[in-house]
């Protein structure tokens, strides 16, 4: 029996944490101007970056480098250094932030400026004909101003193969994506996930889940959802497609820098399309809905990410009665390049539709999925 497994993963705008280790020098072992040589290696923390093209960032350590910003939300800052590439901090880590570009600042009291950007580790100053000056912990997000829309965006993608050859020949197929689009006061996100299998030829697996949110932040923590959109296949639970559309509202329960956990909640209509259905039964029904959400993302450690998400509707029995679809993921970053994504996936139909064969499917399908990951 032979087993062959190939993962491809992609993924753009990725968390990367970046740092520098100094060996240890003994001065003893050293003349004194070697030892001078090494003290100057030091940053000045008084050194102020040129006039120039470039977006700067500081970091507590004194090191400056520059690039292009990418954002900051969620008290993490996406930036672009030509020779690191896409690398991610901890806004807590951040000293200071130097911009010549036109940016989009939001503040907690919901105020929005733009302009060119200088940050201390006390205030936010945003030139323009008239400069203003906030304190830094009144800041809640930047953005890339101008007609640069591509700065708005960030993703991720992942596909996965498995081919197993012996006595049984079986294939399966696994794909995961995210698509978001971030301003001062908005976020759109764009989902997928599916999963398809076959054995001896038969397909044993089908499923498919793509998920779309706007949301409209209306405080640092509370968020108007409008709308969002579902569409879900899986012939194997009876159902051809099911769409749900509705509205609600989302609130970060808990908003760290290391720990995030926000819910949603709001109501919906649902319209399922069966594959097959008993003499005198319809083959589709729409009924409302109401949907909730939440999701628990906590950085471990600077390698290790743990992410909960969860999301139920709650509707009547005609269309499987409630409806749920949860997965955790554990991603361990390897290298600089490479991270190691483990997840569990489950999906349940409470009250799966009987088909014309009499047969009411399972409720509960289960998946765990393992990938390997390339930052670019």
């Amino acid at each position: 029996m032979a087993w062959l497994g190939v993962v491809l993963a992609v993924q753009g705008c990725s968390a990367e944490h970046a740092g520098s280790q100094h060996p240890i020098t003994d001065v003893n072992s050293v003349s004194k101007s070697e030892a001078a040589a090494v003290s100057s290696l030091a940053p000045d923390l008084n050194w102020v970056p040129p006039e120039d093209t470039f977006d700067w960032i500081q970091l507590k350590s004194g090191e400056w480098l520059k690039g292009r910003l990418k954002a900051m939300q969620e008290r993490q800052i996406e930036f672009e250094s030509e020779k690191l590439k896409d690398l991610t901090f901890d806004w807590r880590d951040i000293r200071q932030l130097r911009s010549p570009h036109i940016v989009d600042v939001l503040f907690k009291d919901r105020t929005q400026v733009s302009g060119p950007v200088t940050i201390t580790p006390d205030e936010v100053r945003v030139d323009g004909a008239e400069p203003r000056v906030f304190p830094r912990d009144q800041l809640q997000s930047l953005t890339p101003g101008g007609s640069k829309e591509r700065n708005y965006w960030s993703g991720k993608g992942s596909l996965g193969l498995t081919v197993r050859a012996g006595n049984s020949e079986q294939v399966e197929y696994n794909a995961q994506a995210h698509l978001q689009r971030r301003t001062p006061n908005t976020r759109l996100s764009l989902d997928y996930i599916g999963n398809v299998s076959s054995v001896d030829g038969v397909e044993s697996a089908n499923n498919n889940r793509v998920n779309t949110e706007f949301d409209r932040w209306l405080s640092r923590r509370f968020y108007l959802i409008v709308p969002f959109f579902e569409y879900y296949r899986d012939p194997f639970q009876n159902l051809d497609a099911r769409y749900t559309v509705g509205t609600g509202v989302g609130y970060d329960l808990i908003d760290r820098p290391s720990l995030n956990w926000n819910t949603t909640l709001g109501p919906a209509f649902q319209k399922a399309e069966f594959a097959s259905a008993q003499p005198g039964e319809p083959t589709d029904k729409g009924v409302g809905a109401l949907v909730f959400g939440s999701r628990f993302d906590w950085d471990i450690t600077r390698r290790t990410d743990l992410i909960l998400e969860y999301r139920g509707q709650y509707t009547s029995r005609e269309v499987g009665e409630t409806a749920h679809h949860s997965v955790a993921t554990l991603s361990i970053e390897l290298t600089k390049r490479f991270d190691l994504d483990v997840s569990f996936v489950w999906d349940r139909i409470n009250q799966p539709k009987v088909g014309s064969d009499g047969v009411q499917p399972k409720p509960d399908d289960y998946r765990l999925v393992v990938g390997v990951g390339m930052h670019f």
